[in-house]
């Protein structure tokens, strides 16, 4: 079972079942975020001594501020795994969908924002002859096959599987 809670805007958050009735009693609003502020994220304002405080509930679920004091309890960047959905306007932030990690590594699991790109997770790609989503990983310069799947997102799930079976970081 998961909760949603209510955002501004007409926006919707998926809280894994546990943090649901920790979360619903606050008022949360969709905050734009990204380029020209096409995405958003689910925030709330806070009034400190130390003026204007924004506490992301992202951040909050990890572990990395406080939802009453805006106060920083763990310094680092919270991404998600998958991007908010445009079309429906809910944003998952379910502790598998988070992760911890430095502004780099956010970057680089974004969503690409070129034209053309097949997908949108790094390491895959859509092979139109053989309708089918490739995965691949860079490693030590050369670029090895994970494999071919029938959805993006399983193919995303075993470039990851295969990156840390390797040691390396899911951001490369």
């Amino acid at each position: 079972m998961e909760g949603l809670i209510a955002l501004t805007q007409g926006w919707m958050v998926r809280v894994d079942p546990w943090w649901y009735p920790l979360r619903r009693g606050y008022r949360w609003q969709a905050r734009p975020a990204g380029r020209a502020g096409r995405w958003r994220y689910a925030g709330r304002s806070l009034r400190t001594p130390r003026g204007q405080v924004c506490v992301a509930m992202a951040r909050v679920i990890l572990g990395c501020q406080d939802v009453d004091t805006g106060e920083v309890l763990r310094p680092g960047k919270v991404g998600l795994w998958e991007m908010p959905d445009l079309a429906t306007q809910r944003i998952d932030l379910r502790e598998q969908n988070l992760f911890l990690g430095t502004s780099e590594d956010i970057l680089r699991h974004r969503r690409k924002q070129q034209k053309g790109a097949s997908s949108q997770y790094i390491g895959v790609a859509y092979h139109p002859k053989k309708q089918c989503w490739q995965a691949y990983v860079r490693v030590q310069g050369r670029l090895s096959m994970v494999g071919q799947f029938a959805s993006e997102q399983e193919a995303a799930q075993a470039r990851d599987q295969r990156v840390l079976g390797l040691g390396l970081s899911p951001m490369v």
